[in-house]
């Protein structure tokens, strides 16, 4: 009966991670959620980590490298803390993506303005709300002004 938890929190582990990369806090969550006991989740992610099927500071470079052009990095560095990324692990990935938020903020914009020209077709006031948007989502407020001419 014993061996039967274990094998069975194995087996969906590996299931949760057929499809998607997750972290390791992620996928004990995901286990204790499905009602596994503590003891079988901690076999099953040692498990799934001796096969290199689990590993955080993968999950943190891919994640950075996905969103580093549609994401500021402060965004991306929230979005790991969220995932229980150790600190090291998201500076490393960091590290290897451009820091530029230009190319994410440029994106952003455009979508904000539908695609219409910045400086002609919006008021001041329109502006500082699309700079308000921008600041939540993690933007640096001094390139936000620079591309908003405010």
């Amino acid at each position: 009966m014993e061996e039967g938890r274990f094998l069975a929190c194995r087996k969906k582990a590996m299931a949760l991670l057929l499809h998607n990369d997750r972290t390791k806090w992620e996928l004990c969550d995901k286990l204790k959620r499905a009602g596994f006991e503590e003891d079988a989740v901690e076999d099953a992610v040692a498990y799934v980590e001796s096969y290199h099927y689990l590993d955080d500071f993968r999950y943190a470079v891919r994640f950075a490298e996905i969103y580093c052009e549609s994401r500021s990095i402060q965004r991306i560095r929230q979005d790991l803390k969220k995932r229980h990324v150790p600190e090291e692990y998201i500076e490393d990935a960091l590290g290897q993506i451009d820091y530029d938020d230009s190319r994410a903020l440029a994106k952003e914009i455009h979508k904000l303005t539908k695609g219409r020209e910045l400086s002609e077709e919006f008021s001041y006031e329109e502006k500082q709300k699309m700079a308000a948007k921008l600041y939540r989502k993690g933007f640096r407020s001094d390139d936000i002004f620079r591309e908003l001419d405010l």
